[in-house]
């Protein structure tokens, strides 16, 4: 079966255009986006800024797939049941618009109220609304003040504020207004943003542990050593910790602009920030993914790696106004925020790229805004290609990056990074190097092409993607190559064990799926698969570039379960290869219960 993969959106209405096959240096042809809505004039600007001024892990079985000797070893937990964290997607517009002194307008005013000074994911006794117009926004911001609350911010680009009070009354007296008031647009609670979780420590030659990637990262990417250049001319936004003091001078290439969107008084520990800036620009020793690009560093999480929606809205709309073309977000949230997702869309409709990180919680919820219509959500692959265990998936993921045990290089020496947080900025990277070598390119085509040439991995459905790999892992080798007409590249995909409970059957099947990388149908590939003594050999025919065929093999249960497992090998072979690092994949299958 072949995916189709000419799509990846998450809003799948939208068809997007297929990229043309060009060299990187030339894509003149490629069609430009329509001219952009202008921004509001500066003098309406500045009367709303002189206004606001005036008004002052699993459960069950388990399943593990371990990579047979000589190699390391990895878990994959791919299809297992999970308890997923469930999404709270909160509508803005908190307060029906209803009659002015109605019940049901006082009723949801106070347990807005009520539930923003109660312990939550969000900030104790804040609220985030947003007007139409200047005017409108002047009155509530009034009404807000002559009930006490204290303005804490503004975001000019939309109207929107946030403020405190001192308690629910204060709050409930404020969003029912008086009578004849109209109910507040959009008023909703200031939720928090992290950090995704820290991934336990990876031991390579523990039983069951993920590989990691140390140095090689961009290699398996197919980055070439002499990319120096890559980049140029195209600003990357990282919104995260902010950088530590020297950062700035072991960096590589283009400029560093940095804000601070936090309002803490204190300068950004040396940390998470810092490696992701290691792993888009490179560092002294390290090579980056762009080195070529200027870096601009909004911070929005403080010392303690936390923020709210409306500060990483802040610094969406900072990063695009100041011209920011790729946003990097390796953070983020459970909860949905129509302030949030307005920014997500407001940096869309300019044309920017923006990437977030999937989360690191190892169940089927993506974290926001990843999960939004248009971002781009990138997951965690180790250095055998599997699906890192702690990465989250679903329907929203769309790529894949390596995220386990990267080296980076800090003030305070090399540094390993874990989770969907690394692999996020290398996709960021990708695509700002695709804009770079290719100034007619769109960040939607950018994106496109990423997808059409990523490595295909999870089960074979027929679908353009799946919801444990999106469109598959990025391989810019493979976007390198895409001219050369002549490429040829069969590669073993994929192991991929379709067991979600506990199997009572005898046997249970193992997808190996054959993936034709190069560019150039493959009149024959043969495919031999051996386990537990027996051997299966066969021959797929007329395989079409990128085409994805699956084997299907009965593994018997009785072996399975042995302590030991089952080895599974496979391995193809065409005529004239010329890639034979993926030919190969040999696995370890063994089921246990979860924790056994």
């Amino acid at each position: 079966m072949t995916p189709n993969k000419s799509t990846l959106r998450k809003d799948m209405e939208k068809k997007r255009a297929n990229v043309p096959a060009r060299p990187l240096a030339a894509l003149a042809s490629v069609e430009k986006k329509k001219s952009k809505p202008k921004p509001m004039t500066v003098g309406r600007w500045v009367a709303i800024l002189v206004v606001l001024a005036v008004l002052g892990w699993c459960a069950g079985w388990g399943v593990s797939v371990y990579l047979a000797p000589p190699e390391m070893h990895i878990t994959s937990l791919d299809n297992l049941p999970t308890k997923a964290r469930a999404h709270s997607i909160n509508t803005y517009g908190g307060i029906p618009a209803v009659g002015d002194d109605s019940a049901e307008k006082k009723d949801a005013a106070s347990a807005l109220a009520d539930k923003a000074f109660q312990t939550g994911p969000y900030r104790s006794g804040e609220l985030v609304f947003r007007a139409g117009s200047a005017e409108e926004l002047a009155a509530l911001v009034a009404r807000a003040q002559a009930a006490g609350g204290v303005l804490l911010g503004a975001i000019r680009q939309v109207n929107a504020v946030r403020f405190s009070f001192p308690n629910a009354a204060s709050m409930t007296q404020f969003l029912r207004g008086n009578a004849g008031d109209e109910p507040v647009p959009g008023a909703d609670l200031n939720y928090t943003v992290s950090l995704p979780t820290t991934p336990a420590p990876t031991d390579p030659y523990a039983p069951g542990s993920l590989q990691p990637f140390g140095t090689m990262a961009l290699a398996y990417m197919g980055v070439p050593q002499d990319n120096a250049n890559w980049g140029q001319g195209v600003t990357v936004a990282m919104l995260d910790t902010g950088l530590s003091p020297g950062t700035t001078n072991i960096l590589k290439g283009g400029a560093v602009t940095q804000y601070d969107m936090t309002g803490a008084s204190d300068t950004p520990a040396l940390g998470h920030g810092d490696m992701v800036a290691s792993l888009l620009a490179g560092a002294n020793g390290e090579q980056g993914i762009v080195p070529g690009s200027p870096i601009m560093s909004v911070r929005v999480l403080d010392s303690n790696d936390q923020g709210d929606v409306f500060g990483v809205s802040d610094g969406i709309y900072t990063a695009v106004d100041g011209g920011a073309k790729v946003l990097s977000l390796s953070l983020g949230s459970s909860q949905s925020s129509d302030i949030l997702q307005a920014a997500v869309d407001y940096a869309i409709s300019q044309g920017v790229v923006v990437v977030a990180s999937a989360g690191n919680d190892g169940n089927g919820a993506i974290d926001y805004p990843a999960a939004y219509p248009g971002v781009v959500a990138v997951g965690s692959v180790d250095a055998t290609g599997q699906r890192a265990t702690f990465s989250d998936y679903g329907p929203q993921l769309d790529l894949m990056a390596p995220g386990v045990g990267l080296t980076t290089v800090t003030t305070g020496g090399n540094m390993s990074f874990s989770g969907t947080s690394a692999s996020a900025p290398l996709v960021a990277g990708a695509i700002a190097s695709l804009l770079s070598s290719n100034p007619s390119m769109t960040g939607e085509q950018a994106v496109d092409m990423l997808t059409q040439y990523a490595d295909f991995a999870g089960p074979v459905t027929g679908n353009a993607t799946n919801e444990f790999y999106g469109a598959g892992t990025v391989d810019l080798g493979r976007v390198l190559n895409r001219n050369d007409a002549i490429f040829t590249d069969a590669a073993v995909a994929d192991m991929y064990l379709d067991v979600t409970t506990m199997p009572t059957t005898p046997t249970v099947p193992l997808q190996v799926s054959v993936q034709n990388r190069g560019n150039t149908e493959l009149g024959l590939v043969n495919v031999n698969i051996s386990y537990g003594g027996q051997a299966i050999t066969q021959s797929l025919v007329g395989m079409a570039p990128n085409e994805v065929r699956a084997i299907t093999v009965d593994l018997p249960v009785a072996q399975l379960v042995q302590p030991n497992g089952l080895q599974v090998d496979a391995q193809v072979s065409t005529n004239n290869d010329d890639n034979l690092l993926n030919n190969g994949k040999a696995r370890l299958i063994h089921l246990t219960p979860a924790g056994g």
